[in-house]
């Protein structure tokens, strides 16, 4: 599944750019929605996690614990979780008994847990639990939008000055909106400065787990 963590409205602003990107422009919007999917996959990637909403399925063995650890958090919703009452490889193996929340366990959803509560005890043995619930994000956190955001805009930048060496055109301006990109030596150095720094200091918040929205700690 492809996420998308900005917008092209959003990459304009950023650029402080008049005109809206469109297909005669360069780069196209077709160009800038490419490099959001593309950056939006990145963060992704130097992350370890998704900032957008999955549905996940998780067969446990229990084994006579009071919480089932999910793999994945925060939890937005669990959808069911369904035991079977005989043991794997009998006849009437079935992950079909529907367990109730607040009556059968609870959930935690910040740190991804199910606690059994008293009214259930299931028997131990293979693939006796199945769990499906969402997890992730119901919307794109704001640094993860800053971030995705930046990327693309710089991204943009970096083209109109190499569409600007390779025309030989060095000294002309090239322009998105507003924004005129002289070359690369006479851009906007302070500001092209604090774009890059901008970038590697969010891309390192969320490598070090220092942002708002690194994976919450077990409660044990």
């Amino acid at each position: 599944m492809a996420y998308t963590y900005t917008t092209a409205a959003l990459v304009k602003a950023e650029l402080r750019a008049t005109l809206d990107f469109s297909a005669s422009t360069v780069p196209s919007l077709d160009d800038i929605n490419t490099w959001i999917g593309e950056a939006s996959a990145e963060i992704n990637q130097i992350s370890g996690r998704i900032y957008g909403q999955t549905t996940y399925t998780e067969v446990f063995d229990y084994n006579g614990t009071d919480v089932l650890v999910l793999e994945n958090a925060p939890l937005i919703t669990v959808t069911n979780v369904l035991y079977s009452t005989s043991a794997l490889g009998t006849d009437t193996y079935s992950l079909s008994d529907t367990k109730t929340e607040d009556t059968d366990y609870t959930v935690y959803k910040n740190e991804g847990e199910i606690e059994l509560l008293s009214n259930w005890k299931p028997a131990i043995g293979k693939k006796r639990i199945s769990v499906t619930y969402d997890a992730g994000f119901t919307s794109t956190p704001l640094t993860v939008q800053k971030l995705a955001t930046k990327k693309v805009a710089k991204r943009t930048i970096d083209t109109l000055m190499s569409k600007d060496v390779n025309e030989k055109a060095s000294g002309k301006s090239v322009s998105v909106g507003s924004i005129s990109i002289i070359k690369p030596a006479d851009f906007g150095v302070s500001q092209y400065k604090t774009l890059s720094d901008d970038i590697g200091k969010l891309e390192m918040d969320l490598i070090e787990g220092t942002s708002l929205y690194r994976l919450p700690l077990r409660r044990y």
